[in-house]
This record gives structure tokens, C-alpha cells and sequence, in this order.
């Protein structure tokens, strides 16, 4: 037989074999859970060419190329971490986030200002484009570069048209500009970046995102300032920009923030996370938006790990699987608002999915001050799909 007769009969062989197997996996016997949907049922999911070809009752395994049974199991929309730190350079903290995202059912991170604007060309080429994942990310406005000589707010000013026209220009993956509210991370200047990031944001129509330290400003200078579509993270942390006031009560400021159409984002960190707040927050009626890690290279290993972690806190806390859910895959995936279907389980959709399992047994979870959690049940991982292809860890 000639090449081209090979070519010929091998191409046929191939077709006839997609006909019989249309689809490239489906997944079987899970418990399909896509709370942004209200979608709750034993279903059949079977993927094709990077998107969600059917949701049925059953569908024949024969018809796949790959079968994957998820008897015991949720299959939940592939999860949004909203806050997370994955670019690499001298001084960054990132991690990468393909390995991490094979074993946590994370397909959607988002960068929380890790880069900024001079960066911004090594963000999409290193990090973005190789990644079999999807990654997002606000661009930091900073003053880390700065000359100690240098007028600092004159320094940050000059960076404003720069940052503004980078977030514009890339606006496929760049959601909007991370500042630092806090004398922590700004000194003395906090008030005033604060202030030049909002005339910023508005300026060129774009979303801030908060991180929320300590004062000043104080927490009614800021939330004031917060826009519809605005993201305020470290909502559970202890400092002294945080949403409870002196006598533990959530202030009337964030409360007038959220009805505005604020997003209060979880954001665990190193020091930004509290079971005592968050327990206080949850009894007053106030969740949490999004569910988000703020993971980076120094809490890895611990207290943040990864994302289903962090959701087993809020779970034990008292918050149901569904809403724990519903807060890593449909609400953070309405702040991103890039890719229709994303963060939920829709015939035509990405095909974005993750495999949970809640085991039970006596566990310890440890927030950012070291307190410690006791509970009998914890959200695992167990398998990662995204653009339609299973994610394994590198080797």
C-alpha cells in the first residue's frame, strides 16, 4: 500500500471513529452541582472540542473517546480563584499556577496586582499565553520602584496615564487596578494613592480592587469611594480597615457599599483571614461575594494550601456546600466577565469543570492568626478539566 492510500484509509479510519465517538470525555455518575443555576442533579456531562457538548440523565459511555466515573462525586463549574498571585520576577511572590490548579479544580485565576504596568508585556507572554489554564489580573499601581529622593506622590501621579492606557489596552485579560489601601504597605501616602487610584479608575472606566489594611484612611473614608463592580478584599481580616467596628457589628458604610454593588472578596493571605471575624460577619448576615486565596509562595504550605482549603473554612463556619460553591464559580466569574459561560455547567459553555468529593473524618483548618478549627468535613479536589482537557501536574 502507498503512502497516500495509508493516508487515505487512516483518514477514514479516524472519521468513522468520531462518528461513533463524538465525544472527546465524559464524565459519568456524578452528582452535577452548578449553584449559579440552581442546577442540582445526578447528570451525565460529556465535552467536545473545549466545550460542554451535553447535560444528560445518561449518556452511553461508547460515545467517548475517554470515560471518566464520578460516582461519589461533584461535578462543580471549574473554580474562580479571584485573588491569587502568579507572576514570577525578582521580587514577586508568585507561584505557578498550572501544578497548583491539577490538584485544586481551579481553572480561572486571577492575578491580584503582582505586575504593573512595564510588566504587563512579560505578564501575557510568560504567564498568560503558556498556561493551560486561564489567567486574568489587575495591574498594580505602586511606588516600589521608587527613588527615596523622588517626591513620592509626584511618582505615583506620573505613573497614572501609563497604568490607565496598559489596563485599556489589554483589556482581554486585565479586569481592572489593584491598589494597597493601608499605612503598612503605603506609609503615609495611603490616603492620597488611594485617592489618585480612584480618579484613575474612573478615568478610564475601569474596576479597583481594594486590599484593605490598616488606617489610614479610616473604613468610612473608603467605602464611600467604592464603586458598583469595585472589589474589596481581605473582607474577613482583623485590621483596622476591616467591616466590623468596635463592637463587632458590620458597619453601616460596608453594608450601603454592598447595596451599591461592591464585591467583598475573601482574599485569605498570610494575615488577612479570621474565623472569629468571618463567624461574626457570616451570624450578621453578611457572606462573603467570592471565596478567593490570595495564595502566593510564602503560604502554600500553609495556613492558605489552595482553594477547596479555603472553601472547607467558610463550610465549617456554617456556610452550605452550595453557597461555598456559588462564591468560587458564578459570583467571581461575573467580576471577571470575559468569557461567556464561565463559572457554569451549560451545553455550548467552556468546558471549565471540577471533580469535589467532601470527606469526612476530624480535620484541623488554621486561619491567618494561627487559630485553629476543628471539623468533621472538608472540600477535596479530584480532578481538574479545563478548555476540555484533563490538567495533570508536571512531573
Amino acid at each position: 500500500m502507498n503512502r497516500r492510500a495509508f493516508v487515505s484509509m487512516l483518514g477514514g479510519a479516524t472519521a468513522a471513529l468520531a462518528q461513533q465517538r463524538p465525544y472527546d470525555i465524559l464524565i459519568r455518575n456524578g452528582e452535577v452541582r452548578d449553584p449559579g443555576q440552581k442546577l442540582r442533579r445526578r447528570a451525565d456531562v460529556a465535552i467536545r472540542n473545549g466545550r460542554i457538548a451535553a447535560v444528560e440523565d445518561r449518556i452511553a459511555p461508547e460515545r467517548a473517546l475517554d470515560v471518566i466515573d464520578a460516582s461519589g462525586l461533584y461535578v462543580v463549574p471549574g473554580l474562580v480563584d479571584l485573588h491569587t498571585h502568579c507572576y514570577h520576577s525578582a521580587t514577586a511572590t508568585g507561584i505557578e499556577a498550572d501544578p497548583v490548579a491539577a490538584r485544586s479544580g481551579v481553572t480561572t485565576w486571577v492575578d491580584a496586582g503582582t505586575f504593573g504596568y512595564s510588566q504587563m508585556p512579560g505578564f501575557r507572554r510568560f504567564i498568560v499565553n503558556p498556561a493551560q489554564v486561564r489567567i486574568y489580573g489587575f495591574v498594580y499601581l505602586y511606588m516600589n520602584d521608587r527613588n527615596p529622593d523622588d517626591d513620592a506622590i509626584r511618582y505615583i501621579r506620573s505613573q497614572m496615564r501609563a497604568t490607565g492606557e496598559t489596563a485599556t489596552r489589554n483589556r482581554d485579560i486585565i479586569l481592572g487596578v489593584k491598589v494597597q489601601v493601608g499605612s503598612n504597605m503605603s506609609g503615609r501616602y495611603s490616603p492620597e494613592i488611594f485617592r489618585i487610584a480612584r480618579e484613575l479608575c474612573d478615568k478610564y472606566k475601569l474596576k479597583m480592587m481594594a486590599h484593605i489594611s490598616f488606617a489610614p484612611p479610616e473604613t468610612d473614608e473608603v467605602m464611600p469611594q467604592m464603586r458598583p463592580g469595585d472589589v474589596v478584599t481581605h473582607c474577613y481580616n482583623t485590621h483596622t480597615i476591616g467591616i466590623l467596628d468596635a463592637n463587632k457589628k458590620v458597619r453601616a458604610s460596608v453594608r450601603e457599599a454592598r447595596s451599591r454593588g461592591v464585591h467583598f472578596d475573601v482574599g485569605h493571605g498570610s494575615g488577612s483571614f479570621n474565623f472569629a471575624i468571618a463567624r461574626q460577619a457570616l451570624e450578621q448576615g453578611f457572606p462573603p461575594d467570592s471565596i478567593s486565596t490570595d495564595v502566593y509562595s510564602s503560604n502554600i504550605n500553609g495556613p492558605v494550601y489552595d482553594l477547596p482549603t479555603t472553601m472547607s473554612k467558610l463550610l465549617a463556619l456554617g456556610m452550605s456546600f452550595d453557597d461555598v460553591v456559588e462564591k468560587c464559580t458564578a459570583a467571581p466569574a461575573r467580576v471577571v466577565d470575559r468569557l461567556p459561560g464561565m463559572g457554569s455547567i451549560t451545553a455550548g459553555g467552556p468546558a471549565d469543570l471540577a471533580l469535589l468529593a467532601i470527606e469526612s473524618g476530624s480535620f484541623q483548618l488554621i486561619d491567618s492568626q494561627k487559630n485553629l478549627l476543628k471539623t468533621e468535613k472538608r472540600i477535596v479536589s479530584r480532578l481538574t478539566i479545563c478548555r476540555g482537557k484533563r490538567l495533570v501536574a508536571p512531573m
